[in-house]
């Protein structure tokens, strides 16, 4: 009697395991590789590094109780500055650290990451209340180090929360702000996809909260209380977070306290070669 022969022999057994641990094999490396190109492309968008400048970690607690990772890098005796980064970015943010490096040939840089970013703990919210509190820290913290004169330069978030601070608290011998809108944006068309967009703004460093916040004070309001202290407002020619037309009303809020540089070519938080001017005007104030 003859056996029906069912194709499963043990070479087509062992052949359909290799072929399946190849198909694993394949499908790790092309996941892995689709891993590290997503990394590369984040840290394309957001490069961050250490000072290269001797730094010292320092670390302060807010009004409310939430702590803050900050960094002193030693440098000339004029006085302080404080750099405030953008948001999502931190501290470790590529661009702020090479300007940060600039000023600290002439002042004792201070710089620090925000509620919900780096090091530091809670959320960032559609809310400025909590940056400007880690801002009034950071500055109350400096202050203690006995320095006469003491700067604040910001870039979106940072200069929004340091344009308000001034108005607010003085406390400040200068300010400058690159980049800060005066209004918050309107999301309520986009709140629905909010929440993605927090995944993606944690993917990219910050942790978020989307709808948690009321936005909190602004600083188109705080333009007229704003003190008689140096202020430079620096405006990218390419602006696409805000609009030029609420920067000058601000700016008629503000009368002859401010300064205004219009960098051509330059978009958001961008000075496109102007650093050395930037750090020459906090030289001259300080």
């Amino acid at each position: 009697m003859m056996r029906k022969r069912t194709g499963r022999g043990p070479f087509l057994v062992a052949g359909g395991k290799r072929r399946k641990r190849s198909f694993l094999v394949a499908g790790s490396v092309i996941l892995l590789g689709g891993a590290v190109a997503v990394l590369r492309w984040r840290d394309r968008l957001m490069p961050r590094r250490d000072p290269r400048r001797p730094y010292e970690e320092l670390g302060l607690v807010t009004a409310d109780g939430l702590r803050l990772a900050a960094r002193r890098i030693a440098g000339g005796d004029r006085g302080a500055v404080i750099v405030a980064h953008p948001a999502v970015t931190g501290q470790r943010y590529s661009p702020l650290v090479d300007l940060a490096e600039m000023v600290a040939e002439h002042f004792d840089v201070y710089t620090f990451d925000f509620r919900g970013h780096g090091r530091s703990a809670g959320w960032l919210e559609l809310d400025l209340r909590g940056p400007v509190e880690d801002l009034r820290s950071v500055v109350a913290m400096v202050r203690e180090h006995g320095y006469t004169w003491v700067g604040a330069v910001g870039f979106s978030l940072g200069g929004m929360a340091a344009f308000i601070y001034a108005a607010t608290y003085g406390g400040l011998d200068a300010v400058i702000t690159v980049g800060a809108p005066p209004l918050l944006p309107d999301i309520e068309r986009y709140r629905r996809i909010l929440p993605a967009w927090s995944m993606f703004l944690l993917f990219l460093g910050a942790r978020f909260r989307a709808l948690h916040g009321k936005g909190g004070p602004l600083p188109m309001d705080a333009a007229e209380h704003f003190p008689e202290v140096p202020l430079l407002i620096i405006h990218g020619g390419n602006e696409v977070f805000y609009s030029r037309e609420d920067l000058d009303a601000m700016l008629a809020r503000l009368g002859r306290r401010a300064e205004l540089w219009v960098i051509e070519g330059a978009g958001h938080t961008e000075l496109a070669g102007r650093e050395a001017d930037l750090v020459d005007w906090l030289v001259a104030r300080g």
